[in-house]
């Protein structure tokens, strides 16, 4: 399925909403993450809405104002690629400078575990394309 598309999102929200670990972890955490393929204008950019732990909406960046939007994972479709296809980590993207992670540090480190284990399930998506 196209990476950022509706399908996917729907996915990847239902996934996140069905998981009890994820649904502990961040059962206080409210947000607005922002996913974006930085090179490609035919990928729409996608905002995914959380609400305590819930995935309440999705949408695209021109449906959220832009200065709620707290965190935001962006990189060209080849790194992207690399990742779903695990030839590259999230990490190794990062310290190559192909990955840019943005948000609010102290509130990323005190739900790291959830907002892990959420990642864990988007690279683990079958049939992720860009």
């Amino acid at each position: 399925m196209q990476f950022l598309s509706d399908e996917w999102a729907d996915t990847y929200t239902s996934l996140l909403n069905e998981n009890p670990t994820i649904q502990k972890k961040l059962k206080r955490f409210s947000s607005l993450f922002k996913y974006e393929v930085n090179d490609r204008d035919d990928i729409e950019t996608l905002i995914i809405e959380v609400t305590k732990g819930q995935c309440t909406s999705y949408g695209p960046e021109s449906a959220f104002n832009a200065k709620d939007i707290e965190f935001s994972m962006s990189s060209d479709a080849d790194t992207w690629q690399k990742i779903f296809h695990k030839e590259m980590t999230i990490k190794e993207a990062l310290n190559a400078k192909h990955f840019k992670l943005d948000g609010p540090k102290l509130k990323a480190l005190s739900n790291k575990s959830g907002l892990e284990k959420s990642v864990d399930i988007m690279l683990n998506m079958e049939d992720t394309n860009i």
